[in-house]
């Protein structure tokens, strides 16, 4: 996975049962995860991720040990609990490859593997209705933003779909009707011992800090003006009037600090 950008369109990879049924070979399609080229290998234990799929329909087939959720580009790919990535030849004469094909995916060069985002905001980038949490492991490329992996299992969905939510509570993976609790009970992995400080990360912490500071100047310099209009009330004045003015004054600077509150 290149460190800088969005990769080419990738390529499928056959699709085929593994041992039980409960494994199948595949190719995923978040191309814009990072990039198919280079990227740094990590192979220990698992890595999280977050990525989307589309509901297949009533009507749609799914094969034996897979689940009603099709791959967001490449609906031909429909995933089980666990998928593993394999890669094959270009689907079109003439796509460019800088590598063999039959290879281990994923593999630099090649934009073949599992594909998924470490921040659960990006996955947004595709527009999906089934947003989830995966366990990548295996052999893993880890780009920026997001990762290709070897295998990747899902281990919870967001779904207020019927029919999916017991698909995939019957084959053990978790279900939520909300985003917030799914991020609550799976949270992002902290990377940066591996990765460094992400750079789209720093940018936003450092936006944050200045709407503070621009917040705390704002409430600062209200407080004095809500304490100058009382004392000025009470000094010209009748009581009635500078009650009121008071009022006033609190009620401003309490919406204020609604408007303010992260």
């Amino acid at each position: 996975m290149s460190r800088g950008g969005y990769p080419a369109e990738q390529r499928a990879g056959p699709e085929r049962p593994g041992p039980q049924g409960q494994e199948r070979i595949g190719m995923s399609d978040m191309a814009a995860c990072g990039g198919g080229g280079e990227g740094r290998p990590f192979v220990a234990g698992e890595l999280r991720g977050y990525r989307t799929w589309h509901p297949l329909t009533r009507w749609s087939k799914v094969p034996e040990g897979g689940l009603p959720l099709a791959a967001v580009a490449q609906r031909d790919v429909v995933w089980p609990p666990v998928l593993t990535a394999g890669c094959m030849p270009p689907r079109f004469a003439g796509e460019p490859t800088a590598v063999e094909s039959q290879h281990r995916a994923p593999q630099s060069g090649c934009t073949c593997g599992i594909y998924a985002w470490y921040d659960p905001v990006d996955a947004g980038i595709f527009n999906a209705r089934i947003f989830g949490a995966v366990q990548a492991s295996g052999l893993i490329l880890m780009g920026d933003r997001g990762f290709r992996a070897e295998r990747a299992r899902i281990s919870a969905i967001v779904t207020r779909n019927r029919r999916i939510a017991a698909a995939c509570a019957a084959a053990g993976i978790e279900v939520y009707r909300h985003r917030r609790d799914l991020i609550r009970e799976h949270p992002p992995e902290d990377l940066t011992a591996l990765l460094g400080e992400p750079p789209i990360a720093s940018e936003r912490r450092e936006s944050g800090r200045a709407r503070q500071r621009r917040a705390n100047r704002a409430l600062v310099l209200a407080l004095c003006g809500r304490t100058a209009v009382i004392i000025a009330a009470a000094l010209a004045l009748p009581w009635p009037a500078a009650v009121l003015a008071a009022v006033v004054a609190e009620v401003v600077l309490i919406m204020l600090i609604m408007t303010l509150a992260p």
